[in-house]
């Protein structure tokens, strides 16, 4: 394990414990989520060190680099991706001018740069597990780079999209430079993030299952992801709620918390975040963030 010596964001040293949070899909070990005194940045802390974080991930219940449908979460997760895909290339519509490159990081098995590909898009996708990796070259006809170092030094990018990617990254600042600079000038940068600032965070707590630990080593509230952008020289364009999010994450909560996923309970909760999200402030319990070139 490691500990964070600074904030990613503000650099402060000083944190304070939120709460203790469990590894339900893998370890059932406990993790310190904590906030930053200065900037309000949540993060988990100490942490695996990048090498030994692959442990963590080698679970067929890690749904992300799984196209298992056995279950109810696994069928609902599904069903939900193939609607979302085509919110996804709706929402890049608009930006595709000029060479169309358009980079997945944190790509999984590549349905969504399948989907990009058939809109016309030239794809580039980006994933550090071998496996996963594989899958994704098979569907989508592309060789898929294991690192930044692998992607072609050539190429600027219109688009680059990182879906509930960041939050597992551990080289930020390495990230951020290559998206400024790699990034077309009148490119965008979307992150789809999970929100611990949502009705649904703050009801589960140390239950609520974007929390993900130690996966999730980062858990960003519009707030803390505008500064961290920042940083690198990008504002934020505009935001918007990820509705089905709350659901999922409702349902998966309550079975860490009760042992039952308890349908029609999850069901309120998920409504009444997004309900909250629409009637104030962009707190829904994942956001899409659209970034430009400031």
């Amino acid at each position: 394990m490691e500990n964070i010596q600074n904030c990613p964001v503000c650099g402060s040293p000083d944190s304070t414990l939120k709460f203790k949070a469990k590894d339900y899909t893998v370890s059932n070990e406990m993790f310190h989520i904590v906030t930053c005194d200065t900037c309000q940045l949540v993060y988990t802390n100490p942490r695996p060190a990048a090498n030994e974080a692959s442990p963590y991930y080698q679970a067929s219940a890690y749904i992300s680099h799984s196209d298992t449908n056995e279950g109810v979460v696994n069928k609902l997760y599904h069903a939900i991706r193939r609607i979302t895909l085509k919110s996804k290339t709706n929402w890049i519509e608009p930006e595709k001018k000029g060479t169309k490159e358009l980079l997945d990081v944190g790509c999984g098995n590549g349905h969504f740069l399948a989907a990009a590909k058939e809109k016309g898009w030239n794809i580039t996708g980006l994933e550090l597990d071998p496996e996963t990796a594989a899958r994704a070259a098979k569907l989508t006809g592309i060789t898929i780079a294991p690192s930044l170092k692998e992607i072609a030094p050539e190429k600027q990018f219109q688009v680059v999209t990182l879906w509930h990617v960041l939050e597992h990254v551990y080289e930020l600042d390495e990230y951020f430079h290559f998206f400024k600079n790699r990034i077309a000038s009148d490119g965008k940068l979307l992150l789809a993030l999970p929100n611990p600032a949502s009705f649904d965070a703050n009801y589960f707590k140390e239950y609520w299952a974007a929390y993900d630990v130690p996966r999730d080593i980062y858990h960003f509230t519009p707030a803390t992801i505008s500064a961290l952008a920042a940083k690198y020289g990008f504002k934020l364009k505009t935001s918007r709620g990820l509705i089905f999010d709350s659901f999922y994450i409702s349902l998966l909560s309550n079975e860490y918390k009760t042992g039952n996923k308890r349908l029609v309970h999850s069901f309120i909760i998920g409504l009444i975040s997004n309900l909250r999200a629409m009637l104030g402030k962009p707190n829904y319990s994942s956001n899409l963030y659209l970034f430009e070139h400031a």
